[in-house]
């Protein structure tokens, strides 16, 4: 019997078909991210966590920490302002605008822009923004100067990642790399939740550093509003009268965590300052749980969720 595909692609397929076929081994999902790590066609969610699962000691790259950066250049001249009564200044301004826009949904750009379509706006802020650069340029138009506040002078915040996205990703990349028909990616819904804490897990304790001071590391845990499983960043800000520290949700999903967790870790809602692994379905704690320590020490906390209730806009 001649075969179409190479040994490689057969396993893959035979871990595929077993997924599809009721088993719910996580290894399965962690190898076929690792098999088509270089063949994602694209979709930056598979790509950046099978690099979270080849790189979890440490990441300087890739959609998350590039979140992270937009949110440093977003939100910590703002909190400048409010803190250390700076002046504005017109860089911050246009740096801002420019990772707002990257940042907003298709929907946030139209509320923004009086109901545009993304490309339309991205036009007018462009030029908005290339006129602000040039002093001898012309005054800005009416709808340049309200496009040009708009992205400029608020914070716009979404996660890196979403669940959906993650699994939709998922499926995709299998079926463009022939390992699955498309008029059968229907049967990879049932394992939708096992891909997304599968996503968590290889993120869960990476460190960050963006070489500029702003370094940290990915937690997951549930302690948000909605109870839904997240991965968030623990950033520590100097230079303010008093400590600041920031949670960044840059994974969110609608998982309840609670559904998803061991016994052990129903009442521990995170951010998890320990060691997890994902057994029969659930989050399970490896080794001790390190409890969460409650701070009372005048330091000023800022939660920029991943939920849409948390997200400042």
């Amino acid at each position: 019997m001649t075969r179409t595909t190479n040994l490689h692609d057969e396993n893959l397929k035979a871990r595929l078909e077993r997924l599809m076929g009721g088993g719910r081994e996580v290894d399965d999902i962690a190898k076929l991210y690792f098999g088509k790590r270089s063949a994602s066609y694209g979709r930056a969610s598979f790509r950046e966590l099978a690099d979270f699962a080849a790189h979890p000691d440490l990441r300087n790259r890739g959609p998350v920490t590039d979140r992270i950066r937009d949110m440093r250049t977003t939100f910590k001249p703002l909190l400048d302002r409010a803190m250390n009564d700076t002046a504005v200044n017109l860089t911050d301004v246009i740096a801002r605008a420019e990772s707002n826009f990257r940042m907003a949904t298709d929907e946030q750009v139209a509320r923004v822009s009086g109901g545009r379509k993304r490309r339309e706006a991205h036009v007018i802020l462009t030029r908005a923004l290339e006129k602000m650069r040039d002093p001898t340029a012309p005054s800005l138009t009416i709808d340049e100067k309200r496009i040009a506040i708009g992205f400029g002078d608020r914070l716009i915040w979404n996660p890196a990642l979403l669940g959906q996205q993650i699994f939709d990703d998922f499926k995709f990349v299998m079926v463009k790399n022939g390992l699955l028909k498309a008029a059968e990616a229907h049967r990879l819904d049932p394992v939708r939740s096992l891909v997304i804490l599968h996503a968590i897990s290889v993120m869960h304790g990476v460190a960050f550093d963006l070489g500029d001071g702003i370094k940290g590391e990915l937690q997951a845990g549930f302690d948000n509003q909605q109870g839904c499983l997240e991965v968030t960043a623990s950033l520590s800000l100097a230079g303010y009268p008093k400590a600041v520290t920031m949670k960044v949700g840059l994974l969110w999903t609608d998982l309840q965590g609670r559904d998803y967790v061991s016994v052990d870790l129903v009442d521990h809602r995170g951010p998890w300052e320990f060691a997890i692994e994902v057994k029969s379905g659930l989050f399970a704690p490896i080794g001790p749980i390190v409890p969460k320590v409650s701070r009372d020490d005048g330091t000023a906390v800022i939660n920029i969720g991943g939920d849409v209730n948390a997200r400042s806009f």
